[in-house]
């Protein structure tokens, strides 16, 4: 279902940006903003899913001590953050769309627009917002494809999946499926749709960058700066993540030993086959 929603959402898109200026020019009446509400509800709804904790905390003595960083000792509420900054992005990202459409009465649409947009140019702010551009959808799918890739893990490792760093009680080591390509599956979903994250968060028609007024006007100074950011958030992040593998590959080492061993050397690839 969710492939078929993005295939045609796909297809809408090329469609839209092989119009001339001229028909682009009647947003207001075009299609464009309910395909990037139907875009971002659909992307707001999986990612939200991946961030919600698919089993409750372990008990104390199943858990890994000591922990090393905040985001390992509190976890669950690291996803929590996590799912609230989503579920505001996602929202601002349908409102705005919503308040160009005809369906929306001319009342709530001032009310909609004064709230959520700060730039010196409204209209033009506005307009962008409500367009699903191909960097956007390309941010977008790939947030859906990490996300998806996460439950996948969720499913395959059943009451072993725990946010904390743990080995349950009678703990099986998961070693097929997509475990018999990468080591770390899960962790893969996570990058990957952050970095889709990072691409939508910060792109020309995100309501951040279009509404906030927090960022320059100028366009080159504005480019420099969403992509430092980026850069920045990403590489903090993957730091971050190759800490957490450090720590948990050394406690199921610890754990179960020649099983782990031979796992790695079958499966010597921890996050992308062939790569690393």
């Amino acid at each position: 279902m969710a492939m078929t929603i993005l295939m045609i959402t796909g297809v809408h898109i090329l469609r839209d940006f092989a119009k001339s200026d001229s028909q682009t020019s009647t947003t207001m009446n075009a299609p464009a903003p309910i395909w990037k509400m139907v875009f971002m509800a659909l992307v707001g709804f999986i990612f939200d899913y991946s961030l919600t904790p698919p089993q409750p905390p372990p008990a104390s003595k199943e858990l890994l001590k000591p922990s090393r960083s905040l985001a390992t000792r509190f976890p669950r509420a690291s996803a929590e953050f996590g799912k609230l900054l989503i579920r505001t992005w996602a929202l601002a990202e349908i409102a705005l769309p919503f308040a160009t459409t005809d369906i929306c009465p001319p009342s709530l649409s001032k009310r909609i627009i004064k709230l959520l947009v700060h730039s010196q140019q409204p209209a033009a702010a506005v307009a962008r917002v409500s367009t699903l551009t191909p960097m956007f959808f390309i941010g977008g799918c790939m947030i859906i494809f990490g996300s998806l890739l996460r439950v996948a893990c969720f499913k395959a490792l059943g009451r072993f999946f725990t946010y904390e760093l743990s080995v349950r009680n009678e703990h099986k080591l998961i070693t097929s499926g997509l475990y018999a390509f990468v080591r770390h599956p899960s962790y893969t979903g996570v990058l990957c749709f952050c970095f889709g994250e990072y691409l939508c968060f910060f792109e020309e028609s995100s309501w951040l960058v279009a509404c906030s007024g927090l960022f320059p006007r100028d366009e080159y100074v504005r480019t420099c700066l969403v992509w430092g950011i980026r850069a920045t958030l990403y590489s903090t992040f993957a730091v971050y993540m190759h800490r957490r593998m450090n720590d948990e590959e050394a406690m199921l080492e610890k754990h179960f030993g020649k099983e782990w061993k031979d796992w790695k050397k079958r499966v010597p690839y921890r996050i992308l086959p062939w790569v690393y």
